[in-house]
């Protein structure tokens, strides 16, 4: 097996490892919502959500409450307007400000999201970290094992078919 490079630099890769298990949670997530027959990139769940439960945004609005960058949501907007998630307008006091509201298409699946699939992904989440012990770089190494090991897979596939037969 090769050495992780990364995570033999403890508290100085902290940021590396933290995006690192990020992408692996996202990547699971996505497959796991695509076996749901959702197609909505799990990048763009953040937005959906935000527009769900506050209301039509502007650009910058959605880009302060997701503590993300501007151009970042603007892209993220872009990418579910041309999907049909989310509809934009632009205001007579400044044609440069866009409000960005959910179609209907994008308030049916944050509805069906808000039911049954953020309910089971945050379970799954919160029972792979609850698990976790030791210091801070102990916890991350052993998050990382697990995602590879494909103990957040099983944890939403569990939580899901649980879920499905108490409904």
């Amino acid at each position: 097996m090769v050495e992780d490079f990364v995570a033999s630099f403890g508290h100085t890769a902290l940021g590396t490892r933290l995006k690192r298990s990020g992408m692996a949670m996202q990547a699971v997530v996505q497959k796991w919502l695509q076996a749901q027959g959702c197609e909505l990139p799990s990048a763009q769940m953040p937005v959906l959500a935000a527009l769900h439960f506050h209301g039509p945004r502007s650009t910058g609005e959605l880009a302060q409450m997701l503590v993300i960058a501007q151009p970042g949501v603007s892209r993220l907007i872009d990418q579910m307007e041309k999907g049909g998630w989310v509809v934009s307008t632009t205001t007579d006091a400044d044609r440069r400000v866009r409000r960005i509201a959910l179609s209907e298409s994008g308030k049916a699946l944050a509805a069906r999201a808000a039911e049954e699939l953020w309910p089971v992904i945050d379970a799954a989440v919160t029972e792979l970290c609850g698990e976790l012990e030791g210091s801070f770089i102990d916890q991350i190494s052993a998050l990382e094992e697990r995602l590879a090991g494909g103990a957040l897979d099983a944890r939403l596939d569990s939580i899901s078919t649980k879920r499905e037969q108490t409904s």
